[in-house]
């Protein structure tokens, strides 16, 4: 089914294939962005799971509010345990056949869960993932992030080239899987559980989501985040020091360059 074709049969036997997981912390400023970006979509979801990680500010008062005005938005309160279990939270609760995944201050455009489930129903692909837009707060520079065509379980212990944002996997086919609880990669650690069977990831066409980069987006402390990623390649995947280390080099290098 192409999406023209879609356009002219009519959205309906795409509606409530995806469940939408969003954490969120002190993410009252951004918040009605993020459920009206998906509220928007073309193809109408199953359920919005945003997952709230012990904010301190109003982003539940927020949500609250928001509930009243869309019925598929599912709100859990958890205390403060970190994205990966706030994540895994979310996916432990997703019915829909897809879970796709949006963080609390990033953004969809409207023609963006369409254009990725006509994508994987025609092709039969499990997990899938898309170009995106990468803007700066501060100044509102974007650029655009392509991706490859196709990615294994290889390519993904070599670096990880997609974003969180715009990834959705058939939960029917793969099963339930859930994020490594490390405070930085865990998305990526997901990726690896997802194809180490042979499950092979593919670009959906577009560019229909936009990463916003703040100054809280930006990791800080680069030591910390090779650490969990040296952990996920030793504790997860099983791999010897020596391997980690050189896998852990080449990744670092993919993500600066």
């Amino acid at each position: 089914m192409s999406v023209e074709r879609a356009d002219q049969e009519g959205v309906g036997a795409l509606a409530d294939l995806v469940s939408v997981v969003t954490p969120a912390f002190n993410a009252a400023a951004s918040i009605e962005r993020v459920v009206r970006s998906v509220a928007a979509q073309s193809v109408p979801v199953l359920e919005h799971i945003v997952v709230d990680d012990g904010s301190n500010d109003e982003t539940l008062g927020e949500l609250g509010r928001l509930k009243h005005q869309f019925p598929h938005l599912r709100v859990i309160s958890l205390p403060r345990r970190g994205a990966a279990r706030a994540r895994n939270a979310g996916i432990e609760l997703a019915q829909a056949r897809y879970i796709a995944f949006l963080d609390a201050d990033d953004e969809w455009q409207p023609e963006k869960l369409e254009r990725q489930i006509v994508f994987m129903e025609d092709s039969g692909a499990v997990f899938s993932y898309g170009d995106y837009l990468r803007v700066r707060v501060s100044s509102g520079r974007a650029r655009q992030v392509r991706t490859p065509e196709a990615l294994t379980y290889a390519d993904f212990l070599r670096g990880c080239p997609i974003g969180c944002l715009t990834v959705a996997y058939n939960q029917e086919a793969l099963g339930k899987a859930y994020m490594p609880d490390v405070r930085r990669g865990q998305d990526w650690g997901l990726w690896l559980e997802l194809t180490r069977n042979g499950a092979v990831a593919r670009r959906y066409p577009g560019t229909e989501a936009v990463y916003h980069v703040s100054s809280r987006s930006l990791s800080r402390n680069k030591l910390h985040k090779a650490w969990d990623i040296y952990r996920i390649y030793r504790e997860q995947e099983g791999l010897g020091a020596g391997r980690s280390l050189v896998y852990l080099a080449e990744h670092s290098f993919r993500s600066v360059f």
